[in-house]
């Protein structure tokens, strides 16, 4: 039976993934939930999404490494991994390798914060909307961070993406 995330179970499984990239020189960016609580999101983040400057030619070495840190792998998705702590149960870490140049950007924008009492770098929140998320969510990002975001590079990067329809309807639905 998996147990309800706790922030001390993600935060043990985050340190894990850190300590493994860190170690090969690998940089780890938090994306998904976990960075949207970080720019204000009251979503709930039911597992952990990270960002690595890998690709697939160090994949093997990556996952070697989070194994060695007691991550285990998904036999039939490789980067989806399972953190199993005796007393506070288990959750799901996904890693995603940095395969595009979007990907290498969003690496090279992210800014130190603090996610789950564990220094690291975070997505911007630009480039959270950017990766997409559920609309409601979207909309949190550009409300709780209208002032903060940089709305030429959004809408460059969106119409670049073809998103740009997408991202309009959700910062027109924040400004309501």
């Amino acid at each position: 039976m998996i147990m309800p995330n706790t922030e001390a179970l993600m935060s043990k499984a985050l340190n894990k993934v850190l300590a493994a990239s860190g170690g090969l020189g690998y940089k780890a960016v938090a994306i998904g939930a976990i960075a949207h609580q970080s720019w204000g999101s009251k979503c709930e983040a039911p597992g952990i999404d990270v960002l690595m400057s890998t690709g697939p030619a160090q994949r093997e070495t990556l996952l070697s490494a989070v194994r060695g840190e007691g991550l285990q792998q998904s036999p039939d998705q490789p980067l989806h991994l399972k953190y199993n702590h005796a007393t506070l149960g288990s959750v799901s870490v996904n890693l995603v390798e940095a395969t595009t140049p979007f990907h290498a950007q969003v690496i090279t924008r992210a800014q130190r914060s603090n996610i789950l009492s564990t220094g690291m770098l975070v997505a911007t929140c630009e480039d959270l909307i950017l990766l997409g998320a559920p609309r409601p969510v979207l909309v949190e990002l550009l409300r709780h961070n209208a002032g903060r975001i940089d709305g030429a590079y959004l809408k460059k990067e969106a119409e670049a993406a073809g998103v740009f329809g997408e991202v309009k309807l959700a910062w027109q639905e924040a400004r309501q």
